[in-house]
């Protein structure tokens, strides 16, 4: 227990003697019900201390006590209001509430302008307010001592002198102020008269959600080269600046900060401490011996809810157990030395009913002068007012104690500690410079309709690759944007403000001179790029093209030929020699179904798969059969499978197709390389023959100056132009632009990699990370993303398989040309076959040849007609008169009563029709009109039996 002196210490305890019993009932007003229920904790935690002490002093007075007399009783009550959540006006209602339910006392917490609504209730009340909470800036400290409260936060004017004394202590001679309010001029002129020597520039922090225009600010501060900063804020605020501030590169050893905030301790620091800035915090006491104090207050709030607590917040509440808020430590300190006091008070408090003005409780100032000048006895270590103890962040994240500031100094107390420093090329928590340039897919401008700044502003591998390496090497880094002159992004490199440079940074003997570089991240070399070739127009006889015409002219040969095999072995064969009438049982003659035209037909049938009406029935004839249809299976299969492959296959016109065939090149095609780039110097230095012969012609011709001009020559119609750069510059661009592709192989093999100054101490560290982003495939993946996926990647990928399936007309134009030549010239045959049928006079000798032409082609055009006359006129008559129909009825009927003709007429009609010309049918249609004729003359002959046998 040690012995301190109240500073500025407010607290009102509400103690009532009832016959022998002491009770102490204390309220609390907080902006939100869990912030009441954490103070009220705390507070409980010290009346419970009360009453363990009080019974400890029982035990050892008891030989005073008589039996007779009772032993007093200490009874203690805290209620906590129901406020609105983040509503401020509704904290002065809560008081007049508190106060009328029979509270003496209010712990009130809050922003500056909650407290002060708070403390003007609590005045008109005549409660006493114990405030636990930073008083606005605009609330001079007169005003606070009218007020009835105890201030136990440092006042704004403390704090400011506080300020100017550690200014001028570490002397400084400008800084930077931040500050999140609108009072930055009042800040500086409070900071100004405390005497300070330092000139002092305010800057308003942006809102708390608006990250980016914070890191705008440092950003503009970092130019101006400011390395010195006051930061006036609370805890959170303090730490978004710092992670922004890191970000930005302000945490090295040439800056350093003051942090105004006293709840420092409950933030994590760590991430900050390994920078080397100087970063200087405050604190009201020593929280190492707050262990007894949180423990009870842990007992007291997890009482409270018991188990309506979940895991989630039972992390939030050790958290607070183990870094303790000075509003909780301030709770504890003020209840508890005030309870110890007002025990030995014999008052009563009355307390008001409503919030009337001038309603005080009669022992009010009383006991708050008490609490003001007294000096009392605490637990939470030497506390004076004006007194605030100075700390230094050290590794790990701690403030360490060096010194106390006693209202007109800084007493010095720093320990002789080793300061641990980072070994040689450690890069966690630094923040460095890296130079970048906008070369695709490498470094980009990102696309957003937001406005962005900062490294947001970038994407691409580069970026991406740097991210992975910082998240794993945990430094920090900012962007600083170079134009693509490579050399001169060198010489900026060895500035003492630059660190890295990265981008498609080429290792080269030439520039390891200069800078070091780290391990390749990407592997590449020197290819061309030129405008890719239409494919050809298909040829007209591409159905042709699956056999050569050697092959073609063999096939003929083997299809007459066998043509001719089977003919003659059709003749030879006995069993191909078949009855033509099946329904006459001994013929007077036999006929061959393989003529020399049914041959051709049967084999035209096999190779074109649609068969035919002809069947061979010798065995000798299904033996060639059977061995056409085995050839012409293997040729149809051989055909419609190289068909398929020829005509789905994209022939190229191309100019060349590799880097041999360009140099020697007579189509006047130029070539050339970024100018003065690695590729260019590449031929500059080769020793090849061929190469340096190349770089003579290069000389004459102009280069382009950049890779983007290159391509665009590259790609031209009306240029021939091949263009030399890196194969993934070039695998980059054939992704989105199908107009080009890549010609060749690769003609070296070199990489790109991080510079950095020579013999830097990071060298190392970034190898055995590249180099675990190249075992883990995130390299691999990385350039995937970059090179297929984003911004249009995949644009020009052709799905052979989807490709083959979609042949254009063009492809089978000739095979289209062939069908109507076909059909054409059947329909010219035809014509022929016409004209020579009627040129006989068969039907109507008497008609001249045009009329029987005529009538010929009049009859083929009357489509209705299914019908063919054997004799007589081809066309039906025109439809007679009715009466005139009757009589050729009447003479048709008379006709068919009459007894037909005699049997040598009929055999004459059938002779004559025998010695007409055959025309070709159909083997089942043959048949079919022998049985009708075979029935015909049965017929007939048995009409001519009847009538000899009646005639006898």
């Amino acid at each position: 227990m040690c012995i301190f002196r109240v500073w500025n210490v407010w607290f009102l305890l509400l103690l009532l003697h009832r016959g022998d019993t002491a009770t102490v009932k204390i309220g609390v007003v907080a902006p939100t019900p869990q912030d009441g229920y954490l103070l009220a904790a705390a507070a409980e935690a010290a009346l419970s201390k009360v009453e363990d002490f009080l019974s400890e002093e029982k035990k050892q007075e008891t030989h005073i006590m008589s039996e007779q007399e009772p032993a007093e009783e200490f009874k203690w009550e805290v209620t906590v209001a129901s406020v609105e959540p983040n509503e401020p006006a509704s904290m002065p209602d809560q008081v007049c509430a508190q106060v009328a339910s029979g509270v003496s006392a209010i712990v009130a917490y809050g922003k500056p302008d909650e407290i002060e609504l708070t403390a003007e209730a609590a005045a008109r009340s005549g409660v006493p307010l114990l405030m636990v909470a930073p008083a606005a800036l605009t609330v001079p400290p007169e005003t606070l001592q009218q007020w009835e409260a105890v201030h136990m936060y440092p006042h704004s004017s403390i704090l400011m002198k506080m300020c100017a004394t550690l200014c001028q202590a570490k002397g400084w001679l400008s800084a930077i102020l931040l500050h999140d309010g609108p009072v930055g001029a009042q800040l500086v002129q409070g900071i100004a008269d405390q005497g300070a020597q330092t000139e002092v520039l305010a800057r308003r922090l942006p809102e708390e959600d608006d990250q980016d225009g914070l890191r705008n600010l440092l950003v503009i501060l970092k130019k101006a080269e400011h390395t010195k900063f006051i930061v006036w804020c609370d805890e959170k605020c303090c730490d978004r600046v710092l992670a922004q501030a890191q970000k930005v590169g302000l945490l090295s050893e040439r800056h350093a900060y003051i942090l105004l905030a006293l709840d420092l301790h409950t933030m994590d620091l760590e991430p900050y401490s390994h920078g080397d800035a100087n970063i200087t915090g405050l604190q009201l006491f020593d929280h190492t011996g707050e262990d007894d104090i949180m423990d009870r207050w842990h007992e007291k709030y997890i009482s409270r809810f018991k188990d309506a607590i979940n895991e989630e917040e039972m992390e939030k509440i050790d958290q607070i157990r183990n870094a303790a808020p000075t509003s909780l430590i301030l709770t504890y300190d003020v209840v508890y030395e005030a309870a110890q006091r007002l025990r030995n008070f014999d008052v009563q408090l009355d307390s008001s009913e409503e919030c009337q003005p001038y309603n005080y409780h009669i022992y009010a100032d009383t006991l708050i002068n008490h609490l003001r000048s007294g000096e009392w006895d605490g637990l939470a270590g030497q506390r004076h007012a004006g007194w605030l103890r100075v700390g230094e962040l050290t590794r790990g994240g701690r403030l360490e104690f060096i010194g106390m500031w006693d209202v007109n100094e800084v007493k010095w107390d720093r320990r002789a500690t080793t300061v641990a420093t980072l070994a040689p090329g450690v890069m966690t928590n630094q923040t460095f410079n890296i130079l970048i340039a906008i070369i695709k897919p490498y470094v980009m401008m990102k696309d957003s309709t937001e406005r962005l700044s900062d490294n947001d502003r970038y994407e691409g591998f580069c970026i991406e690759l740097i991210e992975k390496l910082a998240e794993q090497l945990k430094f920090n880094y900012t962007f600083i944007e170079h134009d693509s002159n490579y050399t001169k992004m060198l010489l900026a490199l060895n500035q003492p403000n630059m660190d890295f440079a990265i981008t498609d940074l080429t290792i080269t003997a030439e520039r390891e001179r200069q800078v070091d570089f780290t391990t390749p991240f990407m592997n590449l070399g020197i290819s061309i790029v030129y405008k890719k070739p239409r494919a050809p127009d298909p040829k007209l006889f591409a159905f042709m093209l699956p056999f050569s015409t050697g092959v073609w002219f063999c096939l003929g040969v083997a299809y007459v030929g066998t043509s001719l095999v089977l003919f003659v072995v059709g003749r030879l064969c006995p069993d191909e020699w078949q009855n033509p009438y099946p329904c006459v049982e001994e013929p007077q003659a036999l006929e061959n179904q393989f003529t020399l035209a049914n041959a051709l037909w049967f084999n035209l049938g096999a190779v074109l798969l649609q068969g035919s009406e002809i069947a061979p029935t010798a065995y000798g004839s299904r033996a060639v059969a059977s061995a056409w249809w085995l050839f012409a299976l293997v040729i149809t299969s051989s055909y419609t499978a190289n068909l398929a492959t020829l005509l789905a296959r994209k022939s190229n016109n191309e100019d060349f197709t590799n880097i041999n065939e360009l140099a020697n090149n007579d189509k006047g095609i130029t070539y050339g390389a970024k100018k003065d780039g690695a590729t260019y110097k590449f031929f500059n230095n080769s020793q090849n023959p061929m190469y340096k012969k190349m770089f003579e012609n290069m000389e004459k011709w102009k280069m382009p100056e950049d890779n983007d001009k290159g391509m665009e020559r590259a790609k031209d119609e009306k240029n021939l132009f091949a263009f030399f750069m890196e194969s993934t510059s070039i695998e980059y661009y054939v992704e989105r632009d199908c107009n080009i592709t890549q010609v060749g192989g690769l003609l070296d093999s070199k990489g790109y990699g991080i510079a950095m100054k020579k013999d830097s101490p990071y060298r190392q560290a970034l190898n055995l990370a590249l180099l675990k982003l190249q075992e883990s495939g995130e390299l691999r993946a990385m350039k995937h993303k970059w090179w297929k996926e984003m911004h249009g990647g995949g644009a020009c990928n052709e799905d052979e398989g989807f490709e083959s399936e979609k042949l254009k007309i063009k492809n089978f134009i000739g095979l289209f040309a062939v069908l109507g030549v076909g059909c054409v010239l059947g329909i010219i045959i035809s014509l022929v076959d016409l004209m020579l049928a009627a040129r006989k006079k068969d039907r109507d000798p008497e008609a001249s040849y045009w009329k029987r032409l005529a009538d010929e082609l009049r009859f083929v055009f009357n489509f209705p007609l299914s019908e063919k006359p054997v004799q007589g006129p081809l066309l039906p008559p025109p439809s007679p008169e009715p009466e005139a129909a009757e009589e050729v009825h009447e003479e048709h009927e008379q006709e068919v009563e009459e007894e037909p003709e005699d049997n040598e007429s009929r055999m004459r009609s059938m002779s004559f029709q025998s010695n007409a010309p055959r025309r070709r049918r159909s083997s089942l249609h043959t048949a079919s009109v022998r049985l009708a004729r075979h029935a015909h003359r049965d017929s007939q002959r048995s009409r001519a039996s009847r009538r000899h046998n009646g005639d006898v």
